[in-house]
């Protein structure tokens, strides 16, 4: 399903995105039961795409770097601090205010102004997508403000959750919202840019959600995670398949384009590179993808290869460098590609049909839930193979790659090759998803620390508090560094 973003997303929406956002933005905080500006047929649109926003440029960029799928090209500097591991509190200050003040101020909106019309099918996306958003903060941060949060004047101070709490709290929120979906109920149309109000979608969105906060939880609290799981299975939910993909759409109009490309408008196509890691492993196992995520070199000495940096190395190659002698994004994922190609109508994705089927098969390979892992597996390939218009033949080849095959027992051996694989078809489009996975589990196992790393021989698996919330909020908890695992990263596997 792929729909037109609409126009009411106009320049100031995008330009906010470029230029910092404001807590003034969609004003909505000072009386959410009494709205005198927007409705919920509005604010949706705007919180998805102010969402996608968020997910597609500053933190696409973080997961990419230290995901290993992209590293910073040599002839610019823009990144050279974040591939170091340098990270300040500052850094990411403006996303902090952006999402709370933009995506989870409007979903609340959505939750009280859909309450007091009786509008229940938007006040369930408002409440999924609360989860959903809450969810990247505290992955990104640990203990945030969550229970306290989003109630404007009332309370400028909230208090910080635990992470656990916090965990606990979006399993309610997505139970809270299935139980409301009505789908003979007045849904949305256009202006659900995942859907188009299609609500049992939006329960198969919900049920995906809630099996991957569950399964965050199976190294933390493996109790907790098995037996929702097993929950989940025997009320029989539902998962996204092929060709549910969710996600928002971008076009090449200006203002409407992927935010990362328009970044790179802003900026230079030169900074992001594709990263020695992957580039090593896709041509191992013969991937095809490779020619999606990213574009083949356009000048000597690799001209018409698929050629990566070094994690970190970009700065200190030797010689007069030339950035297009390396693989850059490709057009797909929002990358400039070679000349003359755009990535402007890339989509930024929330959670694909491959993601899906991961994690379905993840569940089966612990004993959690029902199935073949193996087929599930598979398919989460196909869904990625699919979406990309690749062949069935493409696939088949590739399923019967020595390093791709699925262990035929060892349920640690089977994780490693579901979430490696994960990984591989999450490049470029769900970049924080894909570093996130590899802090939860440790997998793929040959992730190399950045070679101009200012924390020696560690890897970054947190960013820090930001400045606003310390200056603002006296709750806040000592600084952390980027060395310090949030709470569901106890698998030391690959990691510090």
């Amino acid at each position: 399903m792929k729909y037109t973003i609409s126009k009411w997303l106009t320049a100031g929406f995008l330009v906010a995105g470029l230029n910092g956002c404001t807590k003034d933005y969609l004003d909505i905080n000072d009386d959410p039961n009494n709205p005198t500006e927007s409705s919920v047929e509005l604010a949706l649109p705007t919180a998805l795409g102010y969402s996608a926003y968020n997910l597609g440029n500053a933190y696409q960029i973080l997961g990419g770097l230290w995901g290993q799928y992209w590293t910073q090209g040599p002839t610019a500097s823009q990144y050279r601090s974040l591939d170091q591991y340098s990270v300040t509190s500052s850094d990411y200050d403006r996303q902090w205010e952006s999402v709370y003040s933009g995506p989870l101020a409007d979903f609340r909106y959505i939750v009280d102004e859909g309450t007091r019309t009786g509008q229940v099918n938007y006040v369930a996306i408002g409440k999924i997508m609360q989860a959903y958003m809450f969810q990247v903060m505290t992955d990104l941060q640990g203990d945030i403000p969550f229970s306290e949060s989003l109630n404007g004047a009332a309370n400028t101070k909230p208090k910080f959750d635990t992470q656990e709490e916090i965990y606990n709290g979006l399993i309610v929120l997505l139970d809270d919202a299935l139980g409301m979906i009505d789908e003979g109920a007045a849904s949305p149309g256009d202006d659900d840019y995942f859907f188009h109000g299609d609500m049992h979608l939006w329960t198969k969105f919900a049920n995906t959600l809630k099996l991957k906060i569950y399964l965050r939880q199976a190294y933390v609290r493996p109790s907790v995670a098995e037996a929702g799981i097993r929950a989940m299975y025997t009320a029989g939910s539902e998962f996204l398949d092929i060709g549910e993909d969710a996600y928002v759409p971008f076009n090449n109009e200006v203002f409407n384009q992927n935010p990362l490309y328009a970044t790179y408008e802003a900026l230079t196509s030169d900074n992001l590179i594709a990263s020695r890691t992957i580039v090593t492993y896709l041509q191992a196992t013969a991937d095809p993808r490779i020619g999606v995520y990213y574009a083949r070199a356009t000048a000597a000495p690799n001209t018409g290869n698929f050629v990566g940096i070094i994690q970190g190395e970009g700065p200190n190659l030797p010689g007069a460098q030339n950035a297009n002698s390396y693989s850059k994004p490709g057009p797909a994922v929002g990358g400039p590609g070679s000349t003359g190609n755009t990535g402007a109508a890339a989509p930024v994705f929330f959670i694909s049909a491959a993601e899906s089927y991961f994690l379905q098969a993840e569940a089966v390979a612990r004993g959690w839930g029902d199935g073949d892992a193996q087929s599930l597996y598979e398919n989460g390939i196909f869904a990625s193979f699919y979406f990309w218009g690749l062949s069935e033949d493409d696939y088949n080849a590739f399923i019967g790659e020595p390093l791709v095959k699925f262990p035929v027992s060892g349920e640690e051996a089977q994780v490693q090759q579901i979430i490696t694989q994960k990984w591989v078809s999450l490049s470029g489009t769900e970049n924080l998803e894909g570093w996130t996975e590899w802090r939860r589990t440790g997998y793929p196992s040959f992730f190399t620390i950045s070679t101009t790393s200012s924390i020696g021989n560690f890897f970054p698996v947190r960013i820090l508090y930001a400045d606003s919330e310390v200056t603002r909020n006296p709750n806040t908890p000592s600084q952390k560094t980027v060395k310090d695992k949030v709470w569901w990263d106890v698998n030391t596997s690959g990691q510090n």
